[in-house]
């Protein structure tokens, strides 16, 4: 389905994967050599490649008008990329059952999406990981909204790591102010991210450039096609 309206800055696809070995159609936009490589991949493995890939593809589609997902090469520091460096920027992620994946013209981005879930000890990771502004900012949350918001600062981490291709030991280098929606980063000069909570999951996407414009398109299981979705709420955060 093709997109009337103007290429948005960035544009997200999300999937939520109808069961356990579900994989994209075999008519699909996907190169028959990647479909050969992820074949010695076990299931688990296999099934979040070729979707990922596969969403990534329509989305590619969906924006640009590429009938069969392009070459993807690894830079050095081991970011995928597009073989062609005039196509979009892009970022995969998953979480259990979700995938998502998201492109954006003229700017590069990182993109983490996380299942909400309780988790046990989730104050004592937040004391290890956030920085003590982000903890207290935390603890001060009514309980009942500490998870959302946790995984809203987790998220805005991670992605923030897949866009600068850092690891996770390097965590620490990202500063976060919750109260006023500051983001920095010792190894990203410049920063811009935004979070976003939809049904049972959080994700985000931060970039090294000012976002305009932000599209969502669902994915629905064996339909091999996205359908646009509205933007829930989005928290905007950007370096001081």
């Amino acid at each position: 389905m093709l997109s009337s309206s103007p290429l948005p800055k960035i544009a997200v696809a999300l999937l939520r994967l109808p069961s356990d070995g579900w994989l994209p159609p075999s008519a699909s936009r996907l190169p028959q050599a990647l479909q050969q490589q992820a074949e010695g991949f076990n299931p688990k493995r296999r099934q979040q490649f070729l979707t990922g890939r596969w969403l990534l593809a329509e989305l590619l589609f969906n924006q640009v008008g590429c009938t069969e997902l392009p070459d993807i090469d690894t830079t050095d520091n081991g970011r995928p990329v597009f073989t062609d460096s005039n196509l979009p920027d892009f970022n995969i992620s998953h979480s259990g059952e979700y995938i998502m994946a998201a492109l954006a013209r003229d700017c590069r981005l990182g993109l983490d999406v996380e299942h909400i879930r309780p988790r046990n000890k989730l104050m004592a990771l937040a004391q290890y990981s956030f920085s003590d502004e982000e903890y207290q900012w935390l603890a001060a949350q009514p309980e009942p909204q500490q998870t959302d918001r946790f995984w809203q600062l987790w998220t805005l981490r991670e992605s923030t790591l897949k866009l600068a291709a850092k690891g996770v030991w390097q965590m620490k280098q990202i500063r976060i102010d919750p109260q006023n929606k500051w983001l920095s980063a010792d190894f990203q000069p410049t920063l811009f991210g935004f979070t976003c909570r939809r049904d049972d999951i959080a994700w985000a996407i931060t970039s090294d450039s000012p976002v305009d414009n932000v599209e969502l398109w669902q994915a629905h299981g064996e339909a091999p096609y996205l359908t646009l979705a509205d933007v829930p709420c989005i928290d905007r955060f950007r370096t001081p």
